[in-house]
């Protein structure tokens, strides 16, 4: 089964050729269902391009009567300015509500939170959701002229070593410094989209196995059938094919849900 770590609902802004094009889950379930996706891992656009507070909670409702395929993602933001809870409250909360993961929008060029990703910034948010073992979606959408935060990638995943990490839009021309750290942290993972490398799956489970490939989309911003096609036609064995679709993230969403419930939160 395929399970897409990486869509979103939602009227966007300023996304390009989506500007006022509302997905809703309907819409993404009928895309789902075209390609053949049975899962997905959904945010909010209100809680990325406006607040995640009124994104979240957004998201919540409209996934309500969908939670047997699409589950939902918080977007979260350092607490420090009193615009969100405390991580702690934030997590608990979550886990109340069944939601197994989170994701942060810190430097990109386009419609990001602009936070640093250092200890001083979201250690706490880090410490809270590696805690609750929430796997965190970090955007790392790269550009070919700038340098990635590959130091910061590597002091998130030392410091915090049972949070399971996953790279969002990890382009090309990364390997050099990618495999370094994945070779080092085994909690570290990157998404399928946006891994633009000719033969960039085979060449990753020749060298890691598959575990530590998660298969997404970025729908709607790109197309779901290209980063379906894109793992249905990697040269790996049918196990490694398996792991990379969906077996690996429901594998991360049921240890947070199993902590959720060792802490009576569900």
């Amino acid at each position: 089964m395929y399970f897409d770590c990486d869509t979103r609902i939602g009227r966007s802004a300023g996304t390009k050729n989506l500007g006022g094009h509302d997905i809703s889950p309907e819409t993404l379930l009928a895309n789902m269902d075209r390609i053949g996706v049975g899962k997905a891992l959904v945010f909010h656009t209100m809680a990325w391009e406006y607040h995640p507070n009124e994104g979240n909670a957004m998201l919540i409702k409209a996934l309500a009567p969908h939670r047997d395929r699409l589950e939902p993602c918080w977007v979260m933001l350092p607490h420090h300015t009193g615009e969100v809870p405390h991580p702690q409250d934030t997590v608990a909360e979550m886990q109340r509500l069944g939601v197994k993961a989170a994701r942060i929008f810190p430097n990109f060029p386009a419609n990001s939170h602009r936070f640093e990703l250092a200890e001083w910034c979201i250690g706490e948010m880090l410490d809270a959701l590696e805690a609750a073992r929430i796997p965190l979606l970090l955007d790392f959408v790269l550009f070919r002229r700038e340098q990635p935060p590959f130091r910061d990638i590597f002091s998130i995943c030392e410091n915090h070593p049972n949070l399971p990490v996953i790279l969002i839009g990890v382009q090309a021309r990364n390997n050099r410094s990618l495999y370094p750290l994945l070779r080092r942290f085994p909690n570290l993972h990157v998404q399928t989209a946006g891994y633009f490398v000719h033969r960039g799956l085979e060449h990753f489970t020749e060298f890691f196995g598959s575990r530590q490939l998660v298969f997404g989309s970025n729908t709607p911003t790109l197309g779901m059938g290209a980063a379906h096609f894109h793992v249905d036609r990697a040269l790996v064995a049918e196990t490694d094919r398996t792991a990379i679709a969906g077996s690996n993230l429901t594998a991360l969403l049921a240890a947070a849900a199993e902590r959720a419930q060792q802490e009576g939160r569900i």
